[in-house]
């Protein structure tokens, strides 16, 4: 017995290894109606009592003088045998399916008994017997209780006797020789074989091989509850079955019904949203404020290209390989005001500089990650040369002016116990003796379209659900997308960075709109808008408006957990910021992180850097208004999906707004 428990829980093992080996699982598999075959090895559990002497009519043999009515076989067997037949499941709900099973079930047991006769005398009987029925059996499964597909089963067995047959042997044995062998048993089938009535008991997994077919492995067990035979001298005698086997099961009523919803059912809504003052306190945003302004924005420049694992090629949405988008050459001027965008464009705009600066040369740098590219050594040297050899041929760079070097891993590289910080090591790095190469990019135009405020952040909140698998926040105006952001889990805050001219120019109200998915497959929803207060050029002349001009300067260049103002960022503050710093000027400081390490660790080190900056420029234009705070990773103004983009929050945005 204790050996078959072992192979049914081998068995069960091994087919849930199956399963998960073959199929991706995240949720239960449940199938629509279904009929097909089933089959089985069944393991026949007998426990008899079972009379001895059955002599049969007209008939004396010679082991008859010793027959005893008081002797009756006992002892337990497990024998083996074969069941199978056809079966249907019909699904009332996505839980509860019923259906029947119509087969042959072969039921079989054995026993023996010794009979001291004399001191020296035995008399063994072997005993043998065995019944074909016809099973009917109508059954209930229960679906979706797990995460994994396994379903349970319970059914009554009705079995009636197609057949059946005794076999009963007698041995005579002398000092443990057998002397003589009778056959005792007078009849060849068991007297008044009872329709066989069990209780069913089992589970299953559930395998989708195909479109409507499905494989169930089964583990159940029959509990009987009638003897084999209602015959006095065969009972009471009954026999378990332990069943392991198949069903091979067809599609024949379309899909599977649809998760029910849950008696606490998962709701979302959408708080206030919000945005940072000056001085770094969050407010609730009544609407957006759109102005025509003359806009300049400095864009850093990220001096790494990023490299996807073990790859020496980089992904086109990392870096751009289209160097001649404008006639006459690249202009890094002409580029989207997006720092996403520009950094994208690094490449190009280094070739385009060294085009200008003949004297200018650059030095390539190629890492790994020094994890998972641990020991690719020539993995940093493909990664660099790839670099070189877009620059010259690209831009007609003279082999002589770009030179290569690598290292295992980067020399200020980013964590490698955080697997964002890992993906930016996998990189090569630029340098260059004429700082004008990295320089930071500056667009200037006029009228563009500017948000006030430029940063939202929306706040979803799922409320009934244990978890979120995934979320998107879309956002539109007038029905046209303007942006759609998405990610896995319960989002603290969703923050929107409003591109200039993202937002078109009318008084249309901006829709946004968040849609989770729970981790129980529930999908839920909120909206809300934001009206919009357009302000055109036109209007300030004819109405007399006060003009003004927005300029923002974006720092990057900080040392790892550092707030010291290195000496390019001082020449940065100096030759670029400080020139559009006028008396009535107001400047506002605000300093950003990234997602990688403790938040509150990233706020105080964001609003240490804001401060020096706005010492560093207050104390060499004085009239100004200033304002300094450190919002850490609180406001995500640029996705930190990428690793250009955590590059990027990690700065010092100086914004200067100077009224005509």
């Amino acid at each position: 017995m204790n050996r078959i428990l072992s192979l049914t829980l081998l068995f069960v093992l091994a087919a849930g290894q199956v399963f998960a080996d073959t199929t991706d699982v995240t949720g239960s598999l449940v199938p629509g109606s279904r009929i097909g075959f089933y089959g089985a090895a069944a393991f026949n559990m007998s426990s008899p009592n079972v009379q001895v002497w059955q002599l049969p009519a007209n008939s004396t043999p010679f082991l008859g003088r010793y027959a005893s009515d008081s002797l009756r076989f006992s002892d337990g067997s497990t024998g083996f045998s074969l069941v199978g037949g056809v079966a249907a499941m019909f699904p009332i709900n996505r839980m509860w399916h019923v259906g029947g099973r119509l087969g042959i079930n072969w039921l079989n047991a054995s026993s023996s008994l010794s009979q001291g006769v004399t001191s020296d005398t035995t008399i063994r009987h072997d005993f043998s017997a065995s019944v074909i029925a016809l099973e009917l059996m109508p059954t209930v499964e229960v679906h979706d209780l797990f995460s994994i597909p396994v379903y349970l089963l319970g059914g009554l067995e009705v079995g009636v006797p197609l057949s059946s047959s005794r076999d009963q042997t007698s041995y005579l044995d002398v000092n443990n020789a057998n002397v003589l062998q009778e056959n005792t048993t007078g009849a060849t089938s068991i007297p008044a074989t009872s329709t066989r009535i069990a209780l069913a008991l089992g589970a299953g997994y559930t395998m989708e091989l195909g479109k409507d077919v499905w494989l169930q492995p089964e583990v159940s067990y029959r509990l009987p509850l009638t003897s084999v035979s209602s015959d006095a001298d065969h009972s009471p005698w009954k026999i378990g079955q332990l069943r392991i086997g198949v069903n091979l099961l067809f599609g024949i009523g379309g899909d599977a019904p649809k998760p029910e919803p849950d008696a606490k059912k998962a709701t979302a809504r959408l708080d206030p949203t919000t945005a940072l003052d000056g001085s770094g306190r969050e407010y609730e945003v009544q609407s957006l404020n759109i102005e025509d302004v003359t806009y300049t924005e400095m864009f850093p420049l990220v001096p790494y290209i990023f490299y996807p694992v073990s790859k020496a090629t980089p992904d086109a949405s990392m870096q751009s390989t289209e160097s001649r988008n404008e006639k006459g050459g690249f202009v890094p001027e002409k580029l989207e005001l997006d720092a996403l965008e520009v950094n994208r464009n690094l490449l190009n705009i280094v070739g385009a500089r060294m085009q200008k600066i003949p004297h200018s040369t650059l030095t390539i740098t190629g890492t790994t990650d020094g994890v998972s590219e641990n020991g690719k050594g020539a993995l940093a040297s493909q990664r660099a040369q790839w670099a070189k050899d877009y620059l010259v041929n690209s831009f007609a760079i003279a082999d002589s002016r770009i030179a290569l070097r690598t290292t295992p891993t980067p020399e200020k590289a980013s964590s490698t116990t955080d697997p964002d910080g890992v993906v930016e090591n996998r990189r090569a790095e630029l340098a260059s003796n004429v700082p004008d190469v990295l320089e930071p990019l500056v667009i200037t135009a006029d009228n563009q379209r500017i948000a006030t405020p430029n940063v939202v952040m929306f706040h979803p909140v799922v409320e009934g659900a244990d978890s979120v698998d995934k979320w998107v926040m879309s956002v539109t105006q007038a029905g046209r997308p303007l942006r759609e952001l998405s990610g896995t889990g319960q989002p603290k805050n969703i923050t929107w960075s409003i591109k200039p001219n993202e937002l078109s120019g009318s008084q249309v109200p901006v829709d946004f709109s968040f849609t989770a998915t729970t981790s129980n497959g529930q999908t839920v929803e909120a909206n809300g808008s934001l009206p919009v207060d357009y302000v055109s050029s036109v209007q300030k002349r004819t109405e007399r408006l006060a003009d003004r001009t927005i300029d923002k300067y974006s720092l990057i260049l900080f040392d790892f957990d550092k707030a010291t103002l290195t000496d390019d960022n001082k020449r940065i503050l100096e030759r670029t910021v400080l020139p559009s710093i006028k008396a009535n000027s107001k400047v506002s400081i605000i300093g950003y992180t990234d997602r990688i390490g403790a938040e509150e660790h990233n706020k105080k080190l964001s609003m240490e850097r804001s401060q020096t900056v706005m010492e560093f420029l207050r104390s060499r234009a004085t009239d100004a208004a200033y304002t300094a705070t450190g919002v850490g990773e609180g406001s995500e103004i640029y996705s930190n999906n990428s690793p250009t983009g955590r590059q990027l929050s990690r700065t010092v945005q100086v914004i200067v707004e100077t009224v005509k």
